[in-house]
Formats: C-alpha cells, structure tokens, sequence
C-alpha cells in the first residue's frame, strides 16, 4: 500500500506480496552463499521478524524505486526463495522478472508557508497529493473556501466564493455524488489546492498526470483553523455551512473567500520509465495430474534524506510469504497443486506489478489461467489482532475466515480493492487481500519495532494452512 514490498500468494496456488522496484542495469545476482536449508515444518515467527527487520532497516533506504537498497531487497528475498528450494520463475531462469512502469517523485520537499512567513512542516502540518490534476506548481495567492467542492447534482459548494485565481481550500464534507474535488476545483479557476486530511502520510505517487496540473496539498485540521482564522471560521463551522446549505437550498451559500495569503510549492520530475522487477518463485507439486495448476500467494526515501522504513507496509508481507513458502516446502509430497509466490512491485504508483505479471507469465504453472486462488499479503504486520479479509471472492473469503477462526484468531470481512489481488480478480481469478484490522503506513513510525513475531505467527499461520488446504484440494 506504499512505494514499497507487499507480498501476494498464488495457487497455480499462487503467495503473494507487492514492492516497488526501480532502474538497474543488470539483474541482482543472489549470493553465493546462498545454500538450500532444510525446511521448517511450521510458520516460523522468529525468521519472519528477522525479514522485516532486515527489509525494513533504515540502511535499504525505504527500498524506494530503483535505489541500491531495492536491489538489495529483492535479492534477499531471491536467497530466501532458493535457499527454501523453490524453483525461479522469473526471466531466464532467474527469480527476477522484469518489465517497464512509469514513476514521478519529488525533486525537493515540498513547502506551505502561511501569513507572516510562517513556514509549516512537511510530514507534520502537510504533505502533497500526486497524481491526475494534482502535480508540480508554485503559487501565491489568497484563499477560497469551498467546503467538499461539490459542484454538480443540484450542489455547488463553490457559491459564495471566488476562487478564480485562488488557492481553493477544500475543508469537506466531500461531494455527495463524487467527483474529484481538485478537478472540480480546477475547472472553476483554482491554481491550487488544500485538502483538510491527514497530513502526516506520504501518500502514493500516481505517475499519471494531466497536460495542465495544480500543486495541492493535505493540510492538517489544525493548520487548515489557522488559516481560517482570519475569516472567523473553522473547518468545523466551515463544514456545518456546507452541510445547512446542502439540505435546504435556501440557506447561505457556504463558499467564501478568506484575507488570508499563503504560498505553496510541489516540485516533481517528469515522469519516467524504469526497469521494474518482481520477484517470483515455484513450489512445484509432484503430482503429475494437478502440478500446472497455481495457488499464488503474494516497501521510500524523501528528498531531505528522512527514510520511511515502510515495516508494516509493507515488508511485512514477503516476511511472512517466505516463512510461508518454507513451512509449506515441508508438506510438498501432499501437494496437488503448485504455489507461486509472488513479490510485485509498482502496487503503489497503480499496480504494475501485478499487471505485468499476468502479461508476462506464459508458464503453467503461474500464468493467470492456471491459478485456483490469489492471496494477497498487505500490512499484515501490526497493529491489531483481528485479520482483516477482502471480499472480491466470497467464497475465499469464508474459506480464509474459517481457518482463521478454527486457529482461535480473530478476524473480519471488508470491501474491495486496494492492493494487487484486484488484478486478479478482474480476470475472475479468485483473489482476496488479507492484512490486520488496524495498521500503520506511509509514516516514519512505521519502523521494524511496530512489527510484532506474535501477530506475524498469527497471521503467518493462517495463510498457511489456507494456502495448504488450497494447493492439497483434488
């Protein structure tokens, strides 16, 4: 759910997670050392702990997109694979395999100063939205509050207010129909954006941007009452405006226009291809009748140096894909079908990873017609005790619900999409993302010390047995 590894499991059973990958010239070799171990019989905790805290360690730099620390990821989950004894199913006989995406970032960090040079902090008072409408842009210029920005279906949350030439200041309620509020306000003449909203995430970097943009960012409630001040508002009062307007026409209009100047600053490279690389390995069946058939089971660094060591979001996920892999190795000889296991990368900037991969994969085992089921591994390492389970596959759903259930783990249904199962299940591949209830990411606290070997063996347990009920299924 960031820039970073999530892991995804299939059944051709696929295991599987995501990462984002960057440029590299060549492929990462694995180390010589890397030797086959015997496997485990059981989901071992301890090593998939040891994975995070080695994936998430401030020296792989966040294992942002085509950075030494990338590389250096994905050859550790590459040793792992073969040191389990799974067979590589990436190109040329390696684990890796490789394909092209778009990606943007930041060329400096971005900057909100407010009335009297008062200089607001990124990561703390705001960080920037990117992606669509919303890119790079300096401006300076007064304020317009336009509550959700609603301006369709009978709503215009912009009357009252002239933000042509402004900086729209977007404090909600949001739009009862939809609709993008920074496009809606773009098209009435805003040259940039403030969203009220959580201000201390990164949020993902979409690389698909419109020909004219607007910088826009997330601002706190906090900084988003300071600037409102001078009008004699607060988002709150902001927000019962839009909200007495939106149920009697006749009420005041609730835009208005605010004295107050700020400036703002989102500075982005082009956006650019890279060489991209998931990492992909094979649990082969013995069984002659069944082996090509899959179950498939499957990570940024800031411009002033500030690592997100993205534990939870998401190295949890390929640490506990690998233990899952070793533990299942254990049970190959009851296998009837195989298990790919699957780290994607570029889940964050829009799925390309797992995109790629159902373009890629021409083997049977692991192309996206031989798979039984997809379980898509996502911050899965904190911070609750309740496995959250997506429903795109009601049945997989209730399968993996009822596993964890009579494992004595508490757990619960939730909604769709989100991460790399969704590429699988457009293409009516059963497929489900199974993650914690209550999670961390896109923040600097998400640290290897917020991941805990008790939740992982938990969680790590589970996706075991699931995946193995799977993959012995006749």
């Amino acid at each position: 759910m960031k820039r970073l590894w999530a892991f995804t499991v299939t059944l051709a059973l696929a295991l599987g997670a995501c990462f984002t990958p960057g440029p590299e010239t060549s492929s990462p070799s694995a180390s010589a050392s890397a030797v086959v171990v015997a496997p485990a019989t059981a989901f071992d905790a301890a090593r998939a702990k040891a994975h995070v805290d080695y994936l998430a360690d401030a020296a792989r730099g966040g294992r942002y997109s085509g950075s030494a620390g990338y590389r250096d990821a994905a050859t550790y989950v590459a040793d792992r694979f073969r040191e389990i004894g799974l067979e590589p199913l990436g190109d040329n006989g390696t684990f890796f395999q490789h394909f092209t995406m778009p990606i943007v970032d930041l060329t400096e960090m971005s900057t909100l100063t407010g009335p009297g040079g008062k200089t607001y902090r990124p990561r703390v008072d705001f960080t920037e939205s990117v992606g669509g409408r919303s890119g790079s842009g300096k401006v300076e210029a007064e304020i317009s509050a336009v509550g959700g920005a609603a301006r369709s279906g009978g709503f215009n949350d912009f009357a009252g207010a002239n933000v042509r030439g402004k900086i729209a200041l977007v404090t909600g309620p949001g739009a009862p129909n939809g609709g993008s509020s920074v496009e809606n306000a773009y098209q009435e003449g805003a040259i940039g954006v403030l969203l009220v909203g959580g201000a201390t995430l990164r949020y993902s970097y979409i690389p698909r941007l419109q020909t004219e943009t607007v910088p826009t960012l997330v601002i706190s409630t906090d900084v988003a009452d300071q600037l409102l001040a001078p009008a004699g508002r607060t988002v709150s009062s902001a927000q019962d405006l839009v909200r007495a307007r939106r149920a009697d026409p006749n009420a005041p209009a609730s835009g208005f226009d605010v004295p107050t100047t700020v400036r703002m600053t989102v500075s982005l490279t082009p956006v650019h291809d890279v060489d991209a690389m998931n990492v992909v390995g094979l649990l082969r069946s013995p069984d002659p009748n069944n082996a090509q058939r899959a179950v498939l089971v499957g990570g940024a660094q800031e411009p002033d140096g500030s690592v997100f060591q993205a534990a939870n979001d998401n190295a949890s996920g390929p640490a506990v894909t690998i233990e899952v892999a070793r533990a299942l190795a254990a049970s190959r000889a009851s296998l009837s079908h195989s298990i790919v296991f699957v780290a994607f990368a570029g889940e964050e900037e829009g799925l390309f990873g797992s995109e790629a991969y159902i373009a890629q994969m021409a083997v049977a085992p692991g192309r996206v017609e031989s798979l039984v089921a997809v379980l898509n591994l996502d911050v899965i390492g904190c911070c609750s005790h309740t496995l959250l389970v997506s429903n795109e596959a009601p049945d997989l759903q209730r399968r993996v619900r009822d596993a964890a259930s009579r494992l004595g783990v508490a757990n619960d249904g939730t909604g769709s999409g989100g991460s790399d199962q969704a590429s699988f299940a457009r293409r009516r591949v059963p497929a489900v993302l199974i993650g914690a209830a209550d999670f961390i990411l896109h923040v600097y606290a998400d640290k290897p010390a917020v991941v805990e070997a008790s939740w992982l063996k938990q969680a790590g347990d589970v996706v075991t047995a699931v995946a193995k009920d799977l993959a012995s299924a006749p």
